[in-house]
């Protein structure tokens, strides 16, 4: 629920009051998701694992608990290859490998998606091979220890998820192959003589802000430098759209602005 309202609210169009848009805001939405189903939930079922280990409870009803749980793994699993495709997807797109896309990615809604069908799958598979366990060895130790073992699990994808999107809030920059790839452009661009100074941080998913010291070719006059500038954020424009800002301040090659 709250990763949908994410993606609502943040697919605004910008206003005078939010000049830069809406993105950031899918990030604090994803980190309250993170809390309220990984962190809660979690500690809530390491408490239960820990009560059961004290106050074992009695077995009920083991075949509607193997059908329900058998047709979680079920669903959860075809939701997981779904997002798993997205991402794979996405990472050929990128040209990275799944780790570094979910280590990297600024979109926190599929990778939280992925992340959490992989943990209820575990869970659901862990839940059933304990229920077997108690029904064959007549203790609920098995029962108890696979919600604990869950509740610890859920409680890892918690830190990783709000450590993620903290990184994300606090205008974390883009990876620096990135910057290094979009350096290269600029420098190559007719009437460019090098980039003193290069900046760009994620405005939200698939947006970019941009800013660049641009140290222009000697002999250019002021018409001259403003065409340049002009061309180079028309290309971006039209060849990198993720960049949503593009900030261009030329310099002279002694660092001072003409």
């Amino acid at each position: 629920m709250l990763l949908w309202i994410a993606l609502r609210r943040s697919n605004r169009p910008a206003d005078p009051t939010h000049p830069l848009g809406y993105g950031p805001e899918r990030y604090y939405w994803a980190l309250l998701a993170a809390v309220g189903m990984f962190v809660v939930g979690g500690a809530l079922s390491v408490w239960e694992g820990i009560n059961a280990l004290v106050h074992p409870p009695e077995l009920e009803a083991f075949w509607a608990g193997v059908i329900v749980l058998l047709i979680a793994v079920t669903l959860d699993s075809v939701s997981r290859v779904v997002a798993l495709r997205q991402l794979r997807r996405d990472a050929e797109r990128r040209g990275v490998t799944l780790r570094v896309l979910l280590r990297e990615s600024p979109d926190p809604t599929v990778v939280t998606v992925y992340l959490e069908d992989t943990i209820d799958v575990l869970g659901a598979v862990l839940a059933l091979i304990a229920l077997v366990l108690h029904r064959v060895l007549e203790s609920a130790v098995p029962d108890a220890l696979a919600t604990i073992v869950i509740g610890l699990l859920l409680g890892y994808i918690a830190l990783r998820l709000t450590s993620r999107n903290r990184q994300l809030l606090a205008n974390q920059a883009i990876p620096g192959r990135y910057l290094d790839e979009l350096r290269d452009r600029l420098t190559a661009a007719a009437g460019v003589d090098d980039v003193s100074r290069l900046e760009a941080v994620y405005l939200g998913p698939g947006e970019v802000l941009v800013a660049a010291d641009i140290r222009m070719e000697d002999g250019l006059s002021g018409d001259e430098v403003s065409a340049v500038l002009a061309r180079l954020r028309d290309e971006a424009a039209r060849e990198l759209p993720v960049i949503a800002r593009l900030y261009l301040t030329p310099v002279s090659n002694a660092g001072d602005a003409p």
